[in-house]
């Protein structure tokens, strides 16, 4: 930065400088900078005093000049103060722009200029190719004429290191200081005007004698002249063509030097024709060849002025003839840069090329991509409707053009120049905020010209990029606005541009976009547009997006068929394009669709549209039948493969449970040898228990039973669980005893009392079920039976197994308990048959679990009731 270079002004207070210099023009050091605040691109030229100075003082005490070092270098200063001056003053096109006047502090001069990148001297001669060089000339021609037609000035110091480029490339004149103003010298000083007055031991400070005049030097009387600059420009042509110089004196300060190079150039160059001068310019091209002598003439009343030079045919080419009008485009009306720019796109069959593509590439990216993007972008931001068809066209042009250039610059280049300024917009740029929305909205010329250079933009942006440009202009271009109607020739026109151009980026864009918003206005342009050409384009996209595998069953049944059984036209072409697109879907192994709907929806549209049109011929009309019965044919095909060669006759087949058919061989892959134990598992999970009702009784013995609700009618539900495997009882114990028999004493007693008995479920209700165990311990054991009074001990059974079970206690009494209390209470009790004071009768049926007795005296009759 500046502060770095040790000093402070206003300078740098606005701009920002580089810490490098971009190249050295002596005495400047030229900087690239940028303004803080508006980030304009410029240079600061910077002379270092402190520096000079010292190389001042080491040369004069090296030297035995008497001139004293200080008056040196004032002169010197005031010498860079009169260039700048004078930079200041004069306004052209063609000389440096001054930003910023001359500043002076104790240890800097500086100035800002307009951005330049190199001078003659300094720019690499292989970045000069015969155009450039032609137009610079040209520029030069017309600043040097501004300085003697206008100023009455002669610039004396023309050379390579006064001439410098901007970053658009163009030339500008500057190195003002041996500037002569012919309007401030009297004739007589002219006729007799002596360079060498003011020479110096500091290179800068003297003229270049390999470009100055000979009449300056080696003449006795020398005169002051506009012709000096023309011997200059003549010199400075030979230089740009050949990069060496036609008089090379060893010291370019050395008159000695260049009075002996001169003897010897005017040996080789004069008193020769024209066409004998290429030995010596060499590269100079042959246009030139009749005006060299001229231009080099020994005396400068022969020489030829400025005027005439342009005038001649070395720049009546249509070429240079553009690149001059480009120079000069500001100042042309809007109906001379439509025709130019016309003229610029046109396209030239001689050369199978047109104009623009013949620019130096320089050019074109430095000078006329610059000025083309500023014009659209200014354009657009005036713009509040539709604009007029001059603007329209205008803009188109621009565009087009902007996008040609476009395909030879790099992605990056691309990106930063053309891409962040005209498809992006841009809220912190306040002045031009909305320059893409306005662009694309502009009218339906420039979406057109847009979509043709959709190759050009695809090739310079990344996928993504591209795709949200892509998706941001398809509704415009798609669909057709009412204010737009009377351009309806470019609106059918960048539709079907626009369609041609959707396979080549189809796969790129993701499937719910395409499903949900692309295929839908394919959809209504087909739908919506009587153009033919259109709908034939719209069904050729829909192939190669079958063909890209895109579209699938279901947009084939949603979206495509509807439109298509829709179909008024019956043209031919439309018929032949239908019925193709019909069989690519049938045979698409992606769509695969089914049979039923190809039969419902294919087939009858395809006999509607075959049989419906009539401007077809037999030979047409053929071909639609054949493409017709190809399809039926793959249908049928299809139709037979899902078919199994017997059918369904049960003489060949058979069909399993689960429906599927099976034959011999198959079943008898079934059998098996030897089948596999099945293991039982138990449930995984806890499974839905059965619930049963329960009714609670009220006995007076000590039989477990469950608890029952408050109300008795509640119902119970009780958990079945798994019952643990009882013990084997030992059945095949042999005894004589009859049932209820404890012993051999108490049988035939027992067998008589039981012949006696009442069922329990013949007898009446009794609340008190305590006296029937009462009246039974008080009966008599010689109680005398009628022995015609049975029981049928087999319908008792049966009705016992209707009744419902009796409720049991989950928690029943132990018993031994139960034993050992009524024991104690009393001595001697008389039991039922079938019990004695070791049993505890409990239902068959019961849930409760009760370990069986290992008692050897069971009864196998009483179990087999119970």
């Amino acid at each position: 930065m500046l502060s770095r270079l040790g000093f402070n002004t206003g300078i740098r207070s606005i701009y920002s400088v580089s810490d490098n210099p971009s190249f050295v023009s002596e005495p400047w050091a030229i900087y690239p900078a940028k303004h803080k605040t508006t980030g304009k691109i410029v240079s600061v030229f910077i002379f270092d005093k402190s520096k000079f100075e010292s190389q001042v003082s080491r040369l004069y005490s090296s030297s035995s000049n008497a001139k004293n070092p200080k008056v040196v270098i004032s002169e010197c200063y005031e010498l860079i103060k009169y260039e700048v001056n004078q930079l200041s003053k004069l306004k052209h096109p063609q000389l440096l722009q001054i930003l910023e006047v001359l500043e002076e502090t104790k240890t800097k001069f500086l100035f800002v200029s307009e951005p330049v990148t190199d001078n003659l001297l300094t720019i690499n001669p292989k970045d000069l190719d015969s155009l450039s060089i032609q137009k610079g000339l040209l520029q030069v021609a017309k600043g040097l004429q501004f300085l003697h037609s206008y100023g009455s000035i002669v610039h004396l110091n023309l050379q390579p290191s006064s001439i410098y480029i901007n970053n658009q490339g163009d030339w500008k004149l500057g190195g003002f200081k041996f500037l002569q103003n012919l309007n401030e010298i009297s004739p007589s000083e002219r006729e007799n005007f002596y360079i060498m007055n003011n020479s110096s031991v500091v290179p800068f400070a003297n003229l270049n004698l390999n470009f100055t005049a000979p009449e300056l030097i080696i003449d006795s009387h020398t005169k002051l002249d506009f012709a000096n600059d023309i011997w200059s420009f003549g010199q400075l042509i030979f230089y740009l063509y050949n990069d060496d110089l036609l008089i090379n004196a060893f010291d370019s300060n050395s008159i000695s030097d260049y009075k002996q190079e001169f003897r010897k150039f005017e040996q080789k160059f004069y008193n020769h024709k024209p066409t004998e001068l290429k030995y010596v310019l060499k590269n100079v091209p042959d246009k030139l060849y009749p005006l060299y002598p001229q231009l080099l003439a020994r005396y400068p009343h022969d020489r030829l002025t400025l005027d005439q030079f342009m005038d001649s045919e070395f720049f009546n080419g249509s070429i240079i003839k553009a690149m001059w009008f480009i120079d000069e485009f500001s100042t042309k009306s809007i109906d001379e840069k439509l025709v130019f720019m016309k003229g610029l796109l046109e396209y030239d069959p001689s050369t199978k090329t047109n104009l623009i593509s013949e620019f130096p590439p320089s050019f074109k990216s430095s000078k006329l991509l610059p000025l083309l993007i500023d014009l659209l972008v200014n354009e657009l931001n005036v713009l509040t409707d539709i604009p007029d068809p001059q603007t329209d066209e205008l803009i188109s042009y621009s565009l087009s053009i902007v996008l040609k250039i476009s395909h030879t610059l790099s992605n990056l280049t691309f990106q930063d120049r053309v891409a962040d300024v005209l498809f992006k917009d841009n809220s912190k740029n306040k002045k031009h905020p909305k320059t893409f929305t306005k662009l694309i909205n502009c009218s339906v010329r420039t979406r057109l010209t847009l979509v043709e250079n959709l190759d050009i933009i695809q090739e310079k942006c990344k996928d993504k990029q591209f795709i949200g440009f892509f998706k941001s202009i398809i509704d415009l271009v798609l669909t057709t606005s009412a204010k737009e109607k009377e351009q309806i020739e470019n609106q059918i026109k960048l539709q079907e541009s626009f369609l041609k151009f959707i396979p080549q980026i189809v796969e790129k864009i993701e499937f719910p976009y395409i499903k949900n918003t692309l295929l839908p206005l394919l959809a209504q342009v087909f739908k919506t547009t009587t153009i033919l050409s259109t709908k034939l384009i719209t069904i050729d996209v829909f192939e190669s997006l079958v063909d890209k595998k895109i579209i699938d069953k279901i947009i084939t049944n949603e979206q495509i068929f509807p439109i298509l059984k829709n179909l008024k036209s019956r043209d031919k072409r439309i018929v032949s394009k239908v019925l193709n697109f019909f069989s690519k879907l049938v045979q698409s192994e992606h769509v695969n669709l089914e049979l039923e709907s190809v039969v419902e929806s294919v087939i009858p549209q395809c006999y509607n549209l075959a049989f419906g049109c009539n401007d077809c011929s037999k030979q047409e009309f053929n071909q639609f039948i054949q493409i017709i019965n190809t399809i039926q044919k793959n249908l049928v095909e299809k139709k037979v493969s899902t078919l199994s060669k017997f059918g369904s006759s049960t003489d060949n087949t058979h069909t399993s449970g689960n429906g599927e058919s099976k034959n011999f061989e198959t079943l008898l892959q079934t059998q098996a040898i030897r089948q596999s134990i099945d293991e039982v598992q138990a449930p995984k999970a806890k499974i839905m228990q059965p619930t049963r009702k329960v009714t609670p009784t009220t006995t007076s013995t000590p039989t477990p039973t469950l608890p029952s609700s408050s109300n008795g009618s509640k119902k119970t539900e009780i958990t079945l669980k798994p019952r643990p495997k009882p013990k084997s009882l030992n059945l095949n114990h042999q005894n004589n005893l009859s049932f209820g028999a404890t012993s051999q004493s108490t049988n035939k007693t027992n067998a008589r009392l039981l012949s006696t008995l009442n069922s329990t479920f013949d007898k009446k209700n009794n609340n008190n079920d305590d006296d029937d165990f009462d009246d039974f311990q008080s009966a008599s054991n010689s109680l005398d039976l009628p022995k015609n009074n049975t029981i049928n001990w087999s319908s008792e059974v049966n009705k016992m197994k209707t009744l419902p079970n009796t409720p049991i206690s989950q928690n029943p009494p132990s018993p031994q308990k139960l034993t050992s209390s009524s024991s104690t209470q009393q001595k001697s009790v008389n039991y039922p048959p079938g019990f004695d004071s070791n049993m505890v009768l409990a239902p068959k049926h019961s849930s409760i679990n009760i370990k069986p007795t290992t008692n050897t005296n069971v009864n196998s009759d009483l179990l087999d009731l119970l």
